[in-house]
C-alpha cells in the first residue's frame, strides 16, 4: 500500500533536524486506564489536544487509510479512547508530515520504519543522517547507471537513424 506523499506538506529549504523534525516524541501508546484516557480531549499533560484520527488525517492532507498504514507499520502509535477510538496528539501531524516526506523521497517502507524508529530514540539524528546519506548514495549509483543506460540507448538511435 502507498500512501498519498505528493498531498504531504513539503518545507522549501534547508531545516534544522534537531527543531524541525521531532516525531512522535518517543511515546507509545498509553495502556488502558492510564491518565491519557481520562477524557475524550487529552492525551498527555503536555500536549493537551486531542484528535480523531479523520481530523489528522484532514490536518495533514493524507487518507485515514494511509493513518492505519502507519499504526500497522509501527510508525504512529496513538492511543484509544474508552470506546476504542484512534486518539492522536497534536503533535503526532509532525510524525505524519516526515513519513510523508520519507515516502515522498522514494524511500521504501522498511527504510522508513528503521528511521521513524531511530528518530523516536534521543540524540537520534548522527544514525538518522547515516541512514538517509546510505540510501542517497545508493540513489546516487542507481542514478549513474541510468545515465549510462541513457547515453547507450541515445548513441544506439543515433546509429539507428544515421544522425550525429
Amino acid at each position: 500500500m502507498r500512501s498519498t506523499a505528493s498531498n504531504a506538506p513539503s518545507g522549501d529549504g534547508a531545516v534544522e533536524f534537531s527543531t524541525a523534525f521531532r516525531p512522535c516524541e518517543g511515546k507509545s501508546a498509553p495502556s488502558p486506564g492510564s491518565a491519557a484516557e481520562a477524557g475524550p480531549e487529552r492525551n498527555s499533560d503536555t500536549d493537551p489536544v486531542s484528535l480523531s484520527i479523520s481530523e489528522l488525517a484532514h490536518r495533514c492532507r493524507v487518507s485515514t487509510r494511509s493513518l492505519r498504514y502507519y499504526e500497522e507499520q509501527g510508525l504512529l502509535l496513538p492511543s484509544r479512547n474508552a470506546v476504542g477510538h484512534r486518539r492522536y496528539r497534536a503533535g503526532d501531524a509532525v510524525c505524519v508530515g516526515f513519513i510523508q516526506r520519507l515516502y515522498g523521497a522514494g524511500l521504501p517502507s522498511d527504510l522508513i520504519r528503521t528511521v521513524v524508529q531511530e528518530w523516536k530514540r534521543p540524540d537520534s539524528a548522527p544514525r538518522v543522517e547515516a541512514l538517509l546519506r546510505t540510501r542517497h548514495a545508493e540513489l546516487s549509483r542507481e542514478v549513474e547507471e541510468l545515465r549510462a543506460k541513457v547515453t547507450g540507448l541515445e548513441a544506439l538511435l543515433r546509429a539507428v537513424t544515421g544522425t550525429t
